[in-house]
């Protein structure tokens, strides 16, 4: 046992062999990394690009349907319409008692007309809008503070199922926005992984 254990320890091995083989598998693993890492960049920019087409052609439907929102519908319009605009979107639509009662009347027409080209039957806010316009141009002749008494609650309705809209809007964009900035960091990381990498290749 003695005699063979010295045959043993007496073989030697070649220190340059031995970093050659370890210098060699190490390459060899840093490329499969680099064919691995340069497949989920790949990946990570083409889902990126897709997304981006896909919500420019989201936003052409939109603006077409005027569907877009404040900026993009009220490109065009008339001062007064965009105010308009404004009030159905974010404020409140209001008859004033300066107006002439056929004025009140026309202009009532054109906040219900503008509404309803503006939201097709499944908008979850076309109900309640559609009865709080409806009601103020079935009391366009009465004064402001009837009006506001007769159709109080059907704006306030009105006003809630836009700010609902609102908060699952903001929700979801800042969901999304998450969830592509910790996509973007990893490709990040990736693509410094991928430099330190090919720089080891090339000493």
């Amino acid at each position: 046992w003695l005699k063979r254990q010295k045959c043993w320890c007496g073989t030697s091995l070649d220190p340059k062999a031995v970093m050659a083989g370890a210098t060699g598998r190490y390459e060899e693993y840093a490329r499969q990394e680099i064919q691995y890492i340069e497949a989920e960049l790949k990946n990570w920019f083409l889902q990126r690009k897709i997304a981006l087409e896909r919500n420019v052609a989201i936003r052409k439907t939109l603006e077409q349907n005027s569907f877009s929102g404040l900026e993009t519908y009220a490109q065009g319009l008339p001062q007064s319409q965009q105010v308009m605009w404004g009030e159905l979107v974010a404020g409140k639509p209001k008859l004033e008692n300066k107006l002439g009662v056929d004025a009140r009347e026309m202009k009532a027409d054109m906040y219900l007309n503008m509404f309803k080209q503006s939201t097709d039957l499944d908008h979850p806010c076309r109900i309640p809008g559609s009865a709080f316009l409806r009601c103020l141009k079935g009391n366009f002749a009465s004064q402001e503070g009837d009006r506001e008494a007769k159709c109080g609650r059907a704006f306030n309705a009105f006003d809630a199922c836009r700010n609902g809209i609102k908060q699952q809007q903001a929700e979801a964009t800042d969901t999304a926005i998450a969830k592509q900035d910790i996509a973007d960091q990893r490709a990040k990381g990736l693509f410094q992984r991928r430099t330190i990498l090919l720089d080891t290749l090339s000493k």
